[in-house]
């Protein structure tokens, strides 16, 4: 019983994940669209960052650039106070001057790092630039596609329904022409047995045989006409 519930239980599982897999094939496109607009949300975070790092670091360069403007500023008041002979004001300058060195070095370290990590950032910017607008064109082409399968299958389905119609159109069309032609063999049967109760259907069988009673007639008619005026000459 455990097994049987066991192997039922994974069927279960086997229709849900099918059921999943479906769902996604038929909304592909649509998640597809989905994913590159939050690709190109996160590109633009990307690049707001990116223009954050670029800030800071011509902060850092212009901290930089004081600290040695402080430092050749200080090194001229040093010099100056040896030129007087105070000494120990030199040496005061001259701590000013140390410590102005190390936040300069401190400076320009800092800004190492965060050149390195903006130039890694402007390396994954343009190559994810460049992969968002290939997915772009892919989206483009997908859709044609997708609308052209659309038309396909509407094509198709009314070809169909066409070709359905156009069975449904012969197959009345036949059965008009054997109406009709059951009509008109009911006139020319009608026609037939007028001429058979009148005699027109005998007559035309002597004509056809050459025996035309009418016309025999007429040269009867003649020939007596034409023997009773020699006999009154």
């Amino acid at each position: 019983m455990r097994s049987v519930m066991k192997k039922i239980m994974t069927a279960m599982r086997g229709g849900v994940n099918e059921l999943g897999e479906a769902v996604v094939d038929n909304q592909s496109t649509r998640i597809f669209e989905q994913e590159i607009r939050d690709a190109d949300n996160e590109l633009r975070n990307a690049r707001r960052e990116l223009a954050g790092l670029m800030a800071e670091a011509a902060s850092l360069a212009r901290q930089i650039g004081n600290a040695e403007a402080e430092i050749s500023r200080r090194e001229n008041d040093a010099q100056k106070a040896l030129a007087a002979g105070q000494e120990d004001l030199a040496r005061e300058v001259a701590e000013r001057i140390v410590e102005t060195e190390r936040q300069h070095v401190d400076l320009s370290h800092a800004r190492q790092r965060l050149q390195v990590r903006i130039e890694q950032l402007k390396a994954r910017v343009q190559q994810a630039e460049k992969q968002l607008a290939e997915y772009k064109r892919e989206l483009q082409v997908v859709k044609t596609n997708e609308r052209v399968l659309r038309t396909t299958a509407q094509i198709d389905t009314s070809m169909n329904s066409n070709r359905s119609s156009l069975s449904g159109a012969k197959e009345t069309l036949e059965r008009i022409r054997e109406r009709q032609q059951r009509e008109e063999d009911r006139q020319n049967a009608h026609v037939q047995l007028d001429k058979e109760l009148s005699g027109a259907d005998l007559d035309e069988k002597l004509k056809a045989a050459g025996i035309d009673g009418s016309k025999q007639a007429v040269d009867d008619v003649l020939a007596r006409l034409k023997g009773a005026g020699s006999g009154s000459n």
